[in-house]
């Protein structure tokens, strides 16, 4: 669930120019794989500045009336669970230094990126659309073992800068990995299309060179395809509550901190 978690808060969280903005999405993965079974969820975020709130409505991919909140630029996210009443920090920098320090090789890297004539209305914005082919020789140890996968990525994008510049990445605030092949791929596929994406059709496709002597249980291929779509979006100007974790929650991973211990997390600048 932690992994998934943290999949969702990168591809979701973002940093605008200016005015604070809420939205409404719905996002839904498929894949050819049986033991990756389709799922979906519906959303709503806020994102006001390095401040951002993602709350999980409903779908199958989390559960719903939970929620994600980041305070600043560091990297921190914390999930809430008003259910339970705990939450759980992770340090998304950490995580982009793991993956720095893992032994991924990135070969044959190329992108093209195609600006499309239409300018569909989505959410009532008229929009630019955008193409990026991605395809990239990947190499990763399973269980000591390399393998070699071909990645063929095609992103279609239709945005605006209605509302500024965003990231797509929450990696793409300076948390770099330190791998320079993976961030060259990272930069590769967030930073060549501007403005704030309204909708985004994003298909993987992946062949797998495994070695014959090995018994890895993998298939040959795979293709895998996810897709966001804001559904309603406006400036707002949130409440500084909209950030915070109430004071009774306790950390999932410290179940019996004393109460003098809790404390309500503001995100104003300026608190510690």
């Amino acid at each position: 669930m932690k992994r998934l978690l943290v999949t969702l808060a990168l591809a979701m969280i973002a940093v605008p120019s200016f005015a604070a903005i809420q939205y409404d999405f719905m996002l839904k993965n498929t894949s050819d794989d049986a033991a990756r079974p389709s799922s979906d969820m519906t959303g709503r975020a806020i994102i006001d500045g390095f401040r951002s709130r993602v709350e999980f409505l409903s779908g199958n991919l989390y559960p719903p009336n939970t929620y994600v909140i980041s305070a600043d630029s560091t990297g921190r996210l914390y999930f809430v669970d008003p259910a339970k009443q705990w939450y759980t920090e992770i340090n998304t920098a950490g995580i982009a230094s793991a993956l720095g320090a893992s032994n991924i090789k990135i070969d044959n890297l190329k992108a093209d990126l195609v600006t499309l004539p239409d300018h569909a209305k989505i959410a009532g914005i008229d929009t630019d659309h955008y193409r990026i082919a991605i395809s990239y020789d990947i190499t990763v140890s399973i269980k000591s073992i390399p393998v070699k996968q071909h990645v063929e990525t095609e992103i279609e994008t239709w945005t605006t800068m209605q509302f500024g510049d965003l990231a797509q990445s929450f990696l793409t605030r300076g948390g770099h990995t330190g791998n320079a092949e993976l961030d060259r791929l990272l930069e590769t596929e967030t930073a060549k299309v501007a403005g704030f994406p309204l909708r985004q059709l994003v298909t993987t496709r992946t062949k797998y060179d495994v070695p014959a002597r090995t018994k890895l249980d993998r298939p040959s291929s795979r293709t895998m395809t996810r897709e966001t779509w804001v559904t309603r979006i406006r400036e707002t100007t949130p409440e500084p509550a909209a950030f915070s974790i109430p004071v009774a929650y306790r950390r999932a991973d410290q179940p019996d901190l004393p109460r003098s211990a809790t404390q309500t997390l503001t995100f104003d600048p300026g608190t510690k």
